[in-house]
């Protein structure tokens, strides 16, 4: 398929590699490579932070990929964090999202467990569609920011959403729609043409309307309270975190440079380990990574020819980039089969692709508008400042990014549940701890009571 981006996208596949040392390439050997000494490239189990040119964690264990993902310059939290935090939502948007194609959300669990309806979709303020939409999870919109009259959902054309609808304001609707579970607004429910109908119940504040619905469960006049989904306060600092690897990283163990990525003349392989790199540009740029690494790009990401980043079995990829993305030919963003494999942070403004796309990654580019003109379909999870979808997309959500092995530390300081992860996901009282309702998770999390956690479902 043939796609224009205003965002990041990569190259990568997951699948078994054999490399030749040819002429041109540049190997780099694993974390805790015999050679490696402590501190002049890292060895991990040396219980090192950030600028000592530790890792945290067992050499075994970390390269195998059951240890804790690489630490950032954050105390005690590291790249393993982040996503589970980050990729609640298949699509999340800091202010709003706006689709005129065909729109469609399902997911699937990598590693071949059966797809359940949590690919939700998230904005902070508004989301409206306007043609047919299949949405497999829920539709959240926190009404934030809205313009004078603007809905908090619109709802165009006719489709289907497998779970609630939460609006922090008015919804509209112009075409037939049917939600399989309840609908909470803060606002009235207009259906200035075709229908709506809720199998649950239609949630209403005092004094508003739901004239026309048909609610299976009934209309239920309550207090209704819809938060901001997208935490997009306390964004992550792609730049900043770059720039802490450029001194402290696998580097000289690797046998690479910070300017390896800069025009390179051949392949370059990345074995375990951190690794940083002033720029990735050139024409035609290929990595090949074989074990967990993270990659570090303290300036743009602008390709002319083809990016290729590709993945052995068992690999796993942490790519920030500080500034800009730029591609210009074909592009291939992770495995469709495992996108969680496969996290990329940026953190510039102006991003565009344009070229024959396929991505199976998680996308997080909290200052970037994501504008897609084309049929576009990926597999994993989007997070950007705004979106807007004028040809049809589809988004098929890998939950296993919510079981990406972190570091923190259970029962830590937080100010909400955005800030709490793993065995303590609940906010209370400042503290990290257990759920004992789904309010004590965030959205689109519900609580299983037996364990304290906050899960995507419960099977």
């Amino acid at each position: 398929m043939r796609a224009r981006l205003a965002i990041a996208s990569i190259v990568f596949a997951i699948a078994p590699l054999v490399f030749a040392n040819g002429c041109g390439d540049i190997n780099a050997n694993a974390i805790g490579d015999p050679n490696a000494v402590n501190g002049d490239g890292g060895v991990l189990g040396d219980g090192g932070v950030v600028g000592d040119g530790g890792v945290v964690g067992d050499v075994s264990s970390f390269c195998q990929g059951s240890g804790p993902a690489i630490p950032l310059p954050t105390g005690a939290k590291c790249a393993g964090d982040l996503g589970p935090k980050l990729f609640k939502f298949a699509v999340c948007a800091c202010t709003g999202g706006n689709v005129s194609g065909k729109f469609r959300t399902d997911s699937f669990k990598s590693g071949g467990v059966a797809a359940s309806d949590v690919a939700s979709i998230a904005a902070n303020g508004s989301i409206a569609t306007n043609s047919h939409t299949t949405i497999g999870g829920s539709v959240y919109a926190g009404g934030v920011a809205l313009a004078t009259g603007q809905p908090a959902v619109t709802l165009g054309s006719d489709g289907t959403i497998a779970r609630d609808v939460r609006a922090g304001g008015d919804v509209q609707v112009n075409g037939v729609y049917q939600v399989t579970g309840d609908l909470y607004t803060t606002g009235n429910v207009n259906i200035t043409s075709g229908s709506l109908a809720t199998v649950g119940k239609v949630h209403l504040t005092s004094g508003h309307t739901a004239t026309g619905v048909t609610a299976g469960g009934g209309v239920v006049t309550e207090s209704v309270q819809v938060l901001p989904p997208c935490d997009c306060t306390d964004k992550i600092d792609a730049a900043a975190i770059a720039a802490a690897f450029a001194t402290s990283n696998d580097n000289a163990m690797g046998g690479v440079t910070a300017a390896s990525l800069d025009h390179p003349a051949g392949p370059v392989r990345l074995d375990c380990g951190r690794y940083y790199f002033d720029r990735i540009a050139g024409g035609d740029v290929t990595v090949h990574v074989t074990g967990r690494a993270g990659i570090f790009v303290g300036g743009d990401l602008k390709v002319t020819g083809a990016l290729t980043i590709d993945l052995t079995p068992g690999a796993e990829v942490d790519l920030f980039i500080a500034g800009n993305f730029s591609l210009n030919g074909p592009v291939v963003l992770g495995s469709v089969s495992a996108p969680a494999k496969v996290r990329v942070y940026v953190g510039g403004t102006t991003m565009d692709i344009s070229g024959n796309v396929a991505v199976g990654a998680n996308l997080y580019a909290p200052n970037a508008d994501l504008a897609i003109a084309s049929s576009f379909e990926m597999s994993g999870a989007v997070y950007a400042r705004s979106l807007a979808f004028s040809g049809d997309f589809a988004i098929h959500y890998d939950e296993s990014i919510i079981d990406v092995t972190g570091c923190e530390p259970p029962g830590g300081g937080c100010k909400t549940c955005n800030d709490c992860a793993g065995k303590t996901p609940a906010c209370k009282g400042g503290t990290c701890v257990g759920c004992t309702t789904t309010a004590d998770c965030c959205a689109p999390l519900v609580c299983q009571a037996q364990s304290g956690q906050c899960v995507l479902s419960i099977r």
